[in-house]
């Protein structure tokens, strides 16, 4: 007898944003993300994601913080990399980047916003699917749209905290 089952990361789908100005690909599962060449033939990077954590979703390698949310500014190791602004818009000095979520709906039954990060009036990255994926349907109570978006932010900070300081 053959079963088949399904592990939770297939059952919570996943979800990927282009860097139209790198030329990647930004892979999300629930607990990582997977940065591929333009091609998605080549894998350049990964940031493993602690959706455990109660003040919110965070970056860690080898048992430590690399990249969270601390009163209102974006951090690597602990130190100050970046602000976070009202708007939500995240300053690396003068490079500014305005995330935007619009169009929310759903995607594999979960909910999802088209996504789109500018630089000045210059788009940079993309995506149709942007979603916490499935972390709010397994907390009690399910989370708010509020909290959602918080965390399709997190993940999309930290992708451009990589991209502008490094693994």
């Amino acid at each position: 007898v053959l079963a088949a089952f399904a592990r939770p990361a297939d059952a919570c789908g996943y979800w990927k944003m282009h860097d139209q100005e790198k030329d990647r690909v930004v892979g999300y599962s629930i607990n990582s993300a997977i940065i591929m060449s333009g091609e998605g033939k080549r894998t350049i990077g990964a940031i493993y994601l602690d959706d455990e954590n109660p003040s919110g979703l965070r970056s860690a390698k080898d048992h430590k913080v690399v990249f969270d949310v601390k009163k209102g500014k974006l951090t690597k190791y602990g130190k100050a990399i970046a602000k976070i602004n009202a708007d939500f818009s995240v300053a690396f000095g003068k490079r500014v980047y305005t995330i935007e979520l619009s169009n929310r709906h759903d995607v594999h039954e979960m909910a999802a916003w088209d996504l789109t990060v500018k630089r000045g009036d210059k788009v940079i990255l993309t995506s149709t699917e942007a979603s916490a994926l499935c972390a709010p349907m397994h907390r009690d109570p399910p989370w708010t749209e509020e909290q959602m978006q918080d965390e399709v932010r997190r993940r999309v900070m930290y992708y451009l905290a990589w991209r502008e300081t490094g693994p």
